[in-house]
């Protein structure tokens, strides 16, 4: 199997001044490689990956840097790892910092993932129902993520049953 891998902006050392909004790079290597996908959300994903980190530099309307490729492939790969088949693909938003954020706002439940750098992971849980918040950072083991998102897929399949 061939792997493919691929870098953008910022990540590349002869690329042009952090301060141009050109890139040297054509658009068509500034993608996320994802060569097979093996979950329904990161196809779902692709090509919103491609998307964050294509963004200009200033696409807020200040000083807002593109997500890294950093962070694009390894949000990739952790949502590879977290999928469950009962739960929709989540939301995937930009950070101004080149950070990317999961999300999941779902039968009164709220979990958000901050992909700060590989390996640097701030997520937070709300359950709307019962106030309950529980905040966490991970760097190496990851479980509690797959214990919520797991939860979630049972609230979701319980949802789906009874019709609400």
């Amino acid at each position: 199997m061939r792997q493919v891998s691929s870098v953008f902006q910022n990540e590349v050392p002869n690329l042009l001044s952090s301060e141009s909004n050109t890139s040297s790079l054509p658009l068509r290597s500034a993608r996320v490689r994802i060569t097979q996908p093996r979950s329904r959300w990161v196809a779902e994903l692709k090509d919103r990956f491609d998307e964050l980190t294509a963004l200009p530099q200033g696409w807020d309307g200040y000083a807002g840097r593109p997500v890294s490729f950093n962070c694009a492939q390894f949000a990739a790969n952790l949502l590879e790892r977290l999928f469950v088949e009962s739960v929709p693909a989540p939301q995937i938003v930009p950070g101004d910092d080149g950070t990317l954020q999961i999300e999941w706002h779902q039968n009164q439940f709220d979990i958000e993932i901050d992909v700060l750098a590989p390996y640097d992971v701030c997520a937070v849980k709300r359950d709307l129902r019962t106030g309950l918040v529980q905040e966490i950072e991970l760097e190496i083991d990851f479980t509690p993520l797959s214990g919520w998102i797991a939860d979630l897929g049972q609230v979701q399949t319980q949802a789906m049953r009874t019709g609400a």
